[in-house]
């Protein structure tokens, strides 16, 4: 929890500063503006976020919502569906190369019921993992390659799993700016399948601490 305080902390510093230097604007309609008029610029921007978020710790979430603030829904989605793709590809990459390393085993020892659901549910856990908003889902893509989760069966799981997730975020960022109502209602669908991806991994978490001891 500290530590995402720190990162939350370090982002908010940051874009103070660089709108202070007149390098950032804050200005929706002015970064709209922009945007409109360096459109393949900034989809190539957006695209290289994702690629390049985790490193930089940029939630996914965060650009699931700016998709839908800056672009039209259909151009979002794809923007966002295509980096998230991308990104999830260099994760498991990733853990294929380092399936023995230290982060792995860093991963196995802060989540231990995270690799023996997986092994229990296969691609359903991942698609959970994905879908409930406190799961720690980057260390579940990590662990879904350790475990020898096919990189086909990984990657449509991650694109059908996101399909919602994307469309709804993208919603929450379109209504945002046009309609109070839009977005409550949005928010409102938001928490209810928090709140039932939310029971259904505390019952695995249970479950699985069960059969630990």
């Amino acid at each position: 929890m500290k530590k995402k305080i720190v990162i939350v902390a370090i982002w908010i510093l940051s874009i103070y500063i660089l709108n202070q230097n007149h390098i950032l604007s804050l200005d929706m309609d002015a970064l709209k503006q922009f945007i409109a008029g360096n459109t393949k610029y900034a989809m190539l921007l957006f695209v290289a976020l994702w690629v390049v978020r985790l490193p930089i710790f940029i939630p996914g979430v965060t650009l699931m919502i700016l998709g839908g603030i800056f672009f039209n829904p259909i151009t979002g989605f794809l923007l966002s569906m295509i980096g998230m793709v991308l990104s999830e590809t260099l994760v498991y990459v990733f853990s294929k190369i380092f399936s023995s390393g230290k982060i792995n085993q860093y991963l196995e020892s802060k989540y231990p019921e995270v690799k023996s659901l997986l092994e229990i549910y296969n691609y359903k856990f991942l698609a959970l993992g994905i879908i409930c908003p406190i799961a720690p889902t980057d260390a579940i893509c990590v662990l879904s390659a350790a475990v020898g989760l096919k990189y086909t069966t990984y990657i449509l799981t991650i694109i059908i799993s996101n399909i919602p997730l994307i469309l709804l975020y993208s919603l929450i960022g379109i209504s945002f700016s046009k309609s109070l109502l839009s977005f409550v209602l949005v928010v409102i669908s938001f928490v209810l399948s928090s709140i039932v991806s939310i029971k259904i991994w505390n019952s695995l978490k249970q479950k699985a601490e069960l059969q630990r001891f």
